[in-house]
């Protein structure tokens, strides 16, 4: 879950100073967390680096010169994980966006509760972080 917390504070230092891209170490769980990121907007993209095999550069998102990311909470953390049911998750979408760690579907934002899709029905799991925009 280290690397985790890499990542989010990481891009949280790269908003503050305005850099436009940032890199981060490789792992499955970062490349699961920029794909939701992308997903929703957040970031322009990433790139896995060829000269460094354990590297990714992230580009960082800003819309009128302003960052669209301002802050990036960690909830879970490995000496007190946070886990919520799925009545929980959907209460959670009133609060903001959150990350879910799933068993079923991997990492899951709580946008995708508030659409009702039917892939995400009946899922608690980990609560990771929260994205404040």
């Amino acid at each position: 879950m280290s690397h985790l917390s890499n990542l989010l504070s990481n891009i949280q230092s790269g908003i503050i100073v305005r850099h436009h891209v940032v890199n981060v170490k490789r792992t499955k769980l970062n490349l699961e967390v920029l794909n939701v990121l992308y997903a929703q907007g957040f970031i322009n993209g990433f790139s896995v680096s060829n000269s460094k095999l354990n590297n990714i550069a992230v580009f960082l998102k800003y819309y009128n010169n302003k960052p669209v990311l301002r802050k990036l909470r960690i909830i879970s953390v490995p000496s007190r994980r946070v886990y919520v049911s799925y009545n929980i998750t959907k209460n959670l979408v009133k609060a903001g966006i959150f990350v879910v760690s799933t068993s079923k579907l991997g990492l899951v934002c709580t946008e995708d509760y508030s659409r009702n899709e039917d892939k995400v029905l009946n899922v608690g799991g980990e609560l990771l972080f929260q994205i404040v925009f």
